[in-house]
């Protein structure tokens, strides 16, 4: 009953080259054609949602605002049989992510915002009441990824990272200074050492920290200058170093903020792009050198800014974490029971919808059932005694 292969007709190309960069944000003018398009197909409305959902998860802001215009256009023309069928589960979820998420452009979230006011005055229409109702709801699944779950911001939860891989860039070196003083080897030996060194290296680099909570990093910053004989930490000698620190991370969060926004999602992964990920590795080493600072430092001068410039970077490294995924990996494999269910919903409407057509011609059957009587019936009309106008009058005893 459910089909696992996703129409692809001229529904979804002409939404493709209406979302184009060619057209102004609100052109209407290919609106009668896509309504033309949708209504001579029976998959029409199935196909222009999922293919609008596609343009507002994956496509630029600009794609995304004329996704949002084609839909209130085939809401305004395309007639109630789009009505009812195109508003399934997972293109009102993710008009619900795009109106409300911090990962929404703004641009996008006010488009939604007049939207959904506008969709408001549909609420006794058929098949557009939930879509009435999207400007007093929240997205119901947790998409925002959270601080917990997220793998980058795990990886980069040890302050002093840093110090392990200098230390251990230090000991690479010299080790090689005290071969060298020793004789000569085989440069095969001497490759062996470097490449045991870099592994280690990028093994530290890697290693995510066993508890990501600030009580676990109080205690690491305790007990690893005893092990370690880290240097003791002087505000005054550092206060240069961190406002250095506090911009370089104001400028790496806000970079990697602007090349995800220019990315064309549809036609690149996030994390193939050199420059994202350039933005991306530079946020880590920060935020490292940030938390280091705050664990560090008591001056609420400085702690303001540097929980600041550690949100900043956070944001940052968690959008470019959730946003990396390509769009051959959404198969829609997540929204399956969501769309089983808007089908159910959809035939159930439609079985109730013909029970109630088929009323009217059930009751006129039984009237003209009950008309047929058999000849035959001693007790049918036809064999009732009509009673006379004027009764005999019964014998009376004198």
């Amino acid at each position: 009953m459910f089909q696992s292969k996703k129409p692809y007709s001229a529904v979804t190309v002409t939404i493709e080259n209406l979302t184009a960069e060619s057209y102004a944000e609100d052109d209407l003018s290919g609106i009668p054609d896509l309504v033309e398009v949708v209504k001579i197909q029976a998959t029409g409305p199935t196909e222009a949602a999922r293919a609008i959902r596609k343009k507002l998860k994956y496509g630029t802001v600009h794609r995304q605002i004329r996704a949002l215009v084609l839909l209130d256009g085939l809401i305004q023309n395309a007639g109630p049989k789009f009505q009812r069928t195109f508003a399934d589960e997972p293109l009102l979820e993710r008009l619900r992510v795009c109106g409300t998420s911090d990962l929404s452009d703004p641009a996008v979230r006010k488009k939604c915002t007049e939207l959904f006011r506008g969709w408001s005055q549909y609420g006794r229409t058929p098949g557009l009441e939930r879509v009435a109702r999207l400007y007093k709801e929240l997205p119901k699944r947790k998409v925002a990824m959270t601080q917990e779950r997220s793998k980058v911001i795990k990886e980069t939860e040890n302050p002093f990272g840093d110090d392990e891989e200098e230390q251990e860039a230090e000991r690479a070196l010299s080790l090689q200074q005290r071969q060298a003083a020793a004789g000569p080897s085989s440069r095969g030996q001497q490759d062996a050492w470097q490449s045991m060194a870099s592994a280690v290296d990028k093994s530290n680099m890697m290693k995510a920290p066993s508890s990501s909570s600030n009580s676990s990093g109080h205690k690491r910053s305790k007990s690893k200058p005893k092990n370690k004989g880290r240097k003791t930490f002087h505000l005054e000698e550092e206060k240069e170093k961190m406002k250095s620190i506090i911009a370089e991370s104001s400028i790496a969060s806000t970079g990697l903020m602007n090349s995800l926004q220019t990315i064309n999602r549809e036609r690149e992964r996030i994390s193939e792009n050199r420059t994202a990920v350039q933005h991306f590795e530079a946020c880590k080493t920060l935020r490292r050198r940030i938390l280091r600072y705050i664990h560090q430092v008591e001056s609420e001068q400085w702690l303001g800014s540097l929980l600041h410039a550690n949100d900043e970077l956070v944001h940052a490294l968690m959008a470019f974490e959730q946003l990396d995924q390509s769009i051959e990996a959404d198969s829609d494999s997540d929204d399956e029971l969501a769309e089983q269910a808007h089908r159910y919903r959809m035939i159930t409407q439609k079985a109730q919808e013909d029970r109630a057509a088929g009323q009217p011609s059930v009751a006129t059957s039984e009237e003209d059932v009950e008309g047929e009587e058999d000849d035959g019936d001693p007790f049918g009309d036809d064999n009732v005694i009509s009673t006379p106008a004027i009764e005999r009058g019964e014998p009376r005893w004198q």
